[in-house]
């Protein structure tokens, strides 16, 4: 009898690991059925259905429309231009910060950073602040030239350098890393056979950074496909993506069938962008795996038997200065547009106290303290939940069903993993749409739309908290898995006990990535949210043709210095955790 104990108790916690295990799936698929494959079904229904009947002919004539092509077209080709600037600009930049060693490097890195976790619209105030018809930058370069710098308003330039501004931290963050894992012994085996630096760059050390170039590229070519907020205000009437375009068919002319039509067209090329992307980055963690880091930081020293090194170093020195002014400048400007008075006799604190008045309640749909407090209570909430539904995604894709050490890959695991990759190829104005469609008539869309805005932003936030999670789980080792496994611990104690405590850091740094992304997310609130369910993305976004930009300048401060503090806090607790 006293053999059969060990043996009940293993077999109770088996079925305790499979029961806990099953009530997490059933979860998370109920989570994603309701919330995000019901309402695409009933997308599909719009663009797919026409007098209960199957038909082609909405989807082939939205498709077919002079304005949507156009939309379609100016989508790839401002996302295709705003990549190509992104890899001019960052790869230098990139270079310079893997191969030299200096004080400060790791501070300018995470500020080169800052710039991608910030709200969209922030981004475009600071924009309009600097490079707008009465922009600080603009004025200047009238004065001087006597000709704007920039047409800021429906202008391809003025949207691809905001674009650009707003993802060139990209391909720096992702090409860092590639220029350090280049193979040196190679390149210098090359420079004593004679090679010439530009054959050994595209024999040599190209075909090692290509897939890191590939992986950056498309992340970026998908962020600004999916373009929303800069987008809407920059591009006016002239100049729409599919994201716009959605939004103005489904918000202005209500028409929702030709919108959800738009909505799958977007939805299918995200998908080919994301599936693309994903192989990419593992041929780039394959060709990491293992290596030290050969790339070994060099010290800044110029030496004068060597001009030509001096030149590349200061010339390398110079763009990068360049680039630093380009990415801080906006939200510099911003800060001191929030405190410079309209007028000579106002307050430089005007734009703050404005938040605790409810003089603007009227134009806003609520007092600027409520926009506030609907904001951080939102991103609260959103973080909270995604955690959860995160920690439940990474229990079920690295639950081991039998031993560690004889652990075979379960089907579950890829169905999981398909479910999963469709919410990240979808736009936040997709989602939203879908969400709208399904849930328009209900209680809860008419009495507590909060709610659809705080699932909104959790599906967002999901794909980029799970890789982060996934990115600290990848780090521990196998080992004490595999021994607290041959000792007899079952899969659910080894999660609880071993892996979570480990998955500490990429806990931590999903919890503020999503506290962030849901602080300033625009597309998925600005078409669900009304009046008392605002928050200040909303608010600035409707201020932005106010007479005096004090008070949206201080809304956008605000979500400044808390992006700030957030990534402060990332850097600190699990930098290398933070996933694009």
């Amino acid at each position: 009898m006293k053999n059969l104990k060990p043996n009940s108790k293993i077999e109770t916690e088996g079925l305790l690991n499979k029961l806990i295990v099953g009530i997490v799936i059933t979860a998370l698929i109920s989570f994603l059925l309701t919330f995000f494959y019901l309402p695409l079904l009933k997308i599909l229904n719009f663009a797919l259905i026409q007098n209960n009947s199957f038909t082609f002919e909405i989807f082939w004539t939205t498709l077919t429309s002079s304005l949507n092509l156009n939309a379609l077209a100016f989508t790839f080709i401002q996302s295709l231009l705003t990549t190509l600037i992104c890899i001019f600009l960052g790869m230098p930049v990139s270079y310079f910060l893997a191969k030299y060693s200096f004080k400060g490097r790791k501070l300018l890195i995470n500020l080169l950073t800052v710039p991608f976790v910030l709200p969209s619209i922030v981004v475009l105030l600071g924009f309009i602040i600097l490079y707008g018809e009465g922009g600080i930058i603009n004025r200047i370069w009238i004065d001087i030239t006597g000709i704007p710098l920039i047409k800021l308003y429906g202008s391809i330039e003025g949207i691809v350098l905001a674009h650009s501004f707003y993802n060139i931290s990209v391909i720096i963050r992702m090409m860092i890393p590639a220029w350090e894992n280049v193979d040196q012994n190679l390149t210098e085996i090359s420079k004593t056979l004679g090679g010439k630096n530009w054959t050994i760059f595209w024999k040599i050390i190209f075909p090692q950074i290509k897939n890191y170039l590939i992986s950056a590229s498309l992340l970026i070519f998908t962020y600004t496909f999916n373009s929303f907020a800069i987008v809407l205000y920059l591009g006016e009437v002239k100049y729409q993506t599919l994201e716009v375009r959605i939004f103005k068919l489904m918000k202005n002319t209500l028409n929702f069938p030709a919108g959800a039509s738009l909505g799958i067209i977007q939805l299918f090329f995200n998908l080919v962008i994301i599936i693309l992307y994903i192989i990419f980055e593992k041929k780039t963690r394959a060709m990491a795996s293992g290596k030290e880091k050969p790339f070994y930081h060099e010290k800044i020293e110029f030496s004068k038997s060597n001009w030509k090194k001096i030149l590349v170093e200061i010339s390398l020195i110079i763009f990068t200065v360049f680039i630093i002014i380009f990415s801080i400048s906006p939200m510099i400007a911003v800060i001191v547009a929030s405190f410079k008075p309209n007028t000579p006799d106002g307050s430089p604190f005007w734009g703050y106290m404005s938040l605790l008045s409810k003089d603007y309640e009227s134009l806003l749909g609520a007092s600027p303290l409520r926009l506030l407090l609907n904001t951080l209570s939102f991103a609260l909430l959103t973080t909270l939940i995604t955690l959860i539904f995160s920690i439940g995604i990474v229990f079920i894709l690295r639950n081991r069903l039998q031993r560690l050490n004889n652990y075979k890959k379960p089907f579950i695991e890829n169905i999981i993993s398909l479910a999963i990759i469709l919410p990240m190829g979808t736009s936040s104005i997709t989602l939203a749409m879908g969400l709208f469609l399904q849930l328009k008539n209900s209680a809860v869309f008419n009495n507590n739309v909060w709610i659809l805005i705080v699932l909104a932003h959790v599906l967002i936030c999901i794909p980029f908290a799970t890789r982060s999670i996934l990115s600290a789980y990848n780090r521990i080792d196998m080992d004490l898995l595999n021994i607290a496994s041959t000792l007899g611990a079952s899969r659910l104690r080894i999660f609880w006990k071993v892996e979570l405590p480990m998955m500490k850091s990429g806990l931590i740094v999903a919890g503020i990535f999503s506290f962030a992304i849901s602080l300033g997310e625009f597309g998925a609130t600005n078409f669900l949210a009304r009046a008392e369910y605002g928050t200040l993305s909303l608010g600035i976004s409707k201020l932005l043709s106010s007479r005096t930009l004090q008070l949206p300048a201080s809304m956008a401060s605000i979500l400044i210095i808390i992006t700030f503090i957030c990534f402060f806090l990332i850097q600190k607790t699990g930098e290398k955790d933070l996933k694009f």
